[in-house]
């Protein structure tokens, strides 16, 4: 059975509310900082010591940047 855009938009919309209540974590967080964009960058070219560099610095691994990618979609997505 094929789940409807209603059902699928109701869901989006409690998932939101759970998160900004505070019992849901979201799994990939917005992040625009500098070290953040850094280690995009770094992901794009493929420098695993700059990305090695910011991991240990503490950049969250799993976060998005404002294009909605992921640091391991972005070193696949160019190649």
């Amino acid at each position: 059975m094929a789940v409807g855009k209603h059902e699928i938009e109701q869901a989006l919309h409690a998932e939101k509310q759970e998160i900004s209540a505070g019992r849901l974590k979201e799994d990939n967080p917005l992040d625009v900082s500098e070290e953040f964009r850094i280690f995009c960058e770094a992901c794009r070219r493929g420098d695993l010591k700059a990305c090695q560099e910011k991991i240990t610095e503490g950049v969250n691994i799993n976060a998005r940047d404002r294009f909605d990618y992921t640091p391991l979609i972005l070193r696949w997505k160019d190649d």
